[in-house]
């Protein structure tokens, strides 16, 4: 500090002594500067040996001091640092107290000679500094020169510091960004700097910082750690937590009871499985000893003292605290020298795997018992559902299922409602390589829309509200290795239509909820009574997803176009009920003429409605025409009656008049246009639209005048 350099009072006059006066101080105290003071003893001015003296000014030995002092000096404090005053931009520092007064004064140059013992102390130091950081360190000045290259900067750059102070930094290294901080004043931390070298390559951490002075840039630095070891060793733990990671999951993942032990017995680390096996918390276990569990009576004797005196894997049966069956292997870990270091002790439950080995057997017996059960099912099933036929158009249809039968080709049946899709479905089935596995049929217009994909690819635990706490399996799962049958696929929702496209063709399906493919193996066979084509041409069916569902297309007759069928199924229905309800009925030739006769608009499922009706509710052993449901008796009032011509007409008119006669009589015999249109097999807005075109017909005839004409 300033303070340290006052070694004895300063020398001072007054403003108004003379230069007599200061020539005379200056032989007794050759000093290099004196003081001006008021009477206050405080420093108004100056003057010493290198100062001017009043220029301009005619010196005598009169002249006061007052007209030759100078101003120019910098008051401090005594407690300023040396360094401090360095700083300041006069040439004179005056040392003054708290009130002001001199306490003592100095220069530039006194200073400069103070400083220096320190400044070269401290340049040593930094020297040794520089020299003994293993940290590169590289320093250059404004124009880019290199004023500062330890011995580490020399082992990393493989320049000496010869080569590389004094000149440009870009001459003697790779800048690597130090030449930026001169422009952006900017410091950089933390940057890292491959450097590849014959012996491979180093990775270094850089620090880059600018050097200011009076708010400017006069200079850069650099500092270069080599991380390369610390990378090393930073890669390895990562390597080793990470095993740690493996290691504690694949612990916790066994269903064996696992804990470790040291070779004192001290108990370090257990496993759930464990917990779950004996009851014995984790907490309660890890750092006690293993035979402080057999003093506490949990175990009967301590395996760790087994192993530790055999030095060998050793295993014993012991009952745990909840009283199960427990079989105990304890293994010994040892190090390079052969030296026991760890315990590793296995746990099973003897019971559990008991009750497994029951429980297996029990579901084996168990499945084979149902499989006997499906066998028979499905040959009663089979013959049951023997298709039968007496026509030729229907055989032809019979003959292509069953080659069909033979692939997986997807099938699409078409035909009216009730003329048995399903029970040809049931016949490829049956007659196919899958007929050991199920049938399963969904009828996709009798489920709810937001219930549908739920049954069609099941869904997982908490899927929706409701849904069991184990999931259920959809169709497509239980179907497989099977048949499913997609009933009325007409009547599929557009939103599931993508969804059934992509199991049709990956064979894999996502319960709603999950996120697992499960892949299925599954003969798909689609029925409906609706065209697909038309509604294709509609956009409410998908295109893409009628081509792969018409692989094989097969258009079933209804019974209408088959009536050679009629009294064949007529019988095979009366037998079947006969068996189910020991009923035994005969059927009059009038009835089996009307029968033969009636449209049958349902088909074989109306047919077989009607049998079973007149043979439940018929009080004769003998059916006949009065027993039958009112819409047959008028249908068919009169069998024999038929349509007679009885001379030329227009066929238009000849058509008009047949319609005109048929609706007619129909809505005589009914009472209504609805009743009449239900038994002509029309919707009643046809019956209505048919009547008023044949009223304007013979209108526009009875208005019309005659025509004769004079030749033919």
């Amino acid at each position: 500090m300033l303070g340290n350099m006052i070694v004895k009072p300063p020398l001072t006059l007054r403003p108004d002594q003379t230069i007599r006066d200061l020539l005379l101080l200056w032989q007794t105290h050759p000093v290099g500067v004196v003081g001006i003071v008021d009477e206050n003893d405080c420093l108004i001015g100056v003057i010493g040996s290198g100062l001017a003296l009043g220029d301009g000014i005619s010196l005598t030995m009169d002249t006061t001091l007052n007209e030759v002092m100078d101003d120019d000096f910098v008051s401090m404090s005594p407690d300023v640092y040396q360094e401090e005053a360095w700083t300041s931009t006069s040439d004179v520092i005056a040392i003054s107290n708290d009130e002001g007064k001199l306490q003592g004064i100095t220069t530039k140059c006194e200073l400069a000679v103070s400083l220096y013992p320190c400044a070269k102390f401290i340049s040593r130091e930094l020297d040794a500094v520089l020299n003994a950081a293993s940290t590169g360190i590289v320093s250059i000045n404004k124009n880019g020169i290199i004023t500062t290259f330890n011995p580490a900067a020399e082992k990393i750059t493989r320049r000496s510091r010869e080569e590389a102070m004094g000149k440009f930094l870009a001459d003697v290294v790779i800048p690597t960004g130090l030449l930026e901080i001169l422009d952006t004043g900017e410091p950089k931390f933390g940057e890292r700097l491959p450097v590849k070298y014959s012996i491979g390559t180093r990775m270094y951490v850089s620090n880059r910082s600018p050097i200011i002075e009076n708010d400017k840039v006069v200079g850069a630095v650099g500092i270069f750690q080599d991380i390369s070891e610390i990378e090393f060793i930073s890669n390895e733990l990562e390597t080793v937590k990470e095993l740690n990671k493996e290691l504690k999951a694949l612990i916790e993942s066994s269903y064996d009871g696992i804990l470790i032990a040291q070779c004192d017995g001290v108990i370090t680390q257990v496993n759930d499985a464990y917990t779950r096996m004996t009851g014995l918390k984790s907490k309660d276990i890890i750092d006690r000893p293993f035979r402080k569990l057999v003093e506490d009576g949990h175990y009967a004797s301590s395996i760790v003292d087994s192993v530790l005196k055999k030095k060998k894997s050793v295993t014993n049966l012991q009952i745990s605290p909840l009283g199960n069956r427990l079989m105990i292997t304890g293994n010994p870990v040892v190090n390079e020298r052969g030296e026991i270091i760890r315990i590793v002790i296995n746990v099973r439950d003897m019971t559990e795997l008991e009750n497994l080995r029951q429980e297996l057997q029990d579901s084996k017996k168990l499945n084979r018992r149902y499989q006997e059960e499906l066998c028979n099912r499905n040959g009663q099933k089979a013959k049951e559902q023997r298709v039968t036929t007496s026509s030729p158009q229907m055989q032809s249809v019979i003959d292509l299922c069953t080659r069909v039968a033979k692939v997986d080709s997807t099938v699409l049946l078409t035909g009216d409602s009730g003329v048995g899709k399903e029970v040809l479905a049931k016949h490829i089935h049956n007659k196919s390589a899958r007929n050991a596995g199920p049938f399963i049929k969904i009828n996709c217009g009798a489920i709810p829309e937001t219930l549908l994909e739920s049954e069609l690819f099941g869904y997982e635990r908490g899927a929706f509200t409701g849904a069991g706490k184990d999931g259920k399996p959809g169709m497509f799962e239980m179907a497989h290795n099977g048949t499913l049958l997609l009933d009325e696929i007409g009547d599929l929702p557009l939103s599931l239509q993508v969804k059934l496209l992509r199991v049709l063709q990956d064979k894999e399906i996502i319960r709603v909820g999950g996120t697992e493919n499960r892949s299925v193996d599954v003969r798909i066979l689609a029925a409906t009574n609706r065209n697909l084509s038309d509604m294709v041409q509609q956009g409410s069916f998908r295109e893409d997803l009628f081509f792969r569902l018409n692989v094989v297309p097969i258009q079933i007759p209804p019974l209408r176009e088959r009536r050679c069928d009629i009294i064949p199924l007529l019988n095979i229905f009366k037998d079947k009920y006969y068996k189910k309800y020991g009923i035994r009925k005969q059927f009059s030739p009038e009835v089996l003429k009307i029968f033969y006769e009636y449209h049958w608009p349902g088909n074989i499922r109306e047919l077989e409605n009607i049998v079973e009706r007149m043979v439940v509710t018929a009080p004769e052993a003998v059916i006949t025409a009065k027993h039958m449901p009112e819409n047959l008796r008028y249908v068919v009032k009169d069998v024999s009656s038929r349509v007679m011509v009885q001379g030329v007409m227009p066929l238009r008119e000849a058509m008009l008049e047949l319609e005109s006669q048929l609706i007619n009589e129909a809505i005589n015999l009914c009472g209504s246009t609805y009743k009449a249109a239900k038994v002509l097999c029309i919707d009643q807005s046809t019956v209505t639209r048919k009547l008023q075109r044949i009223k304007q017909f013979k209108d526009s005839r009875r208005d019309k005048p005659a025509n004769f004409s004079a030749s033919k």
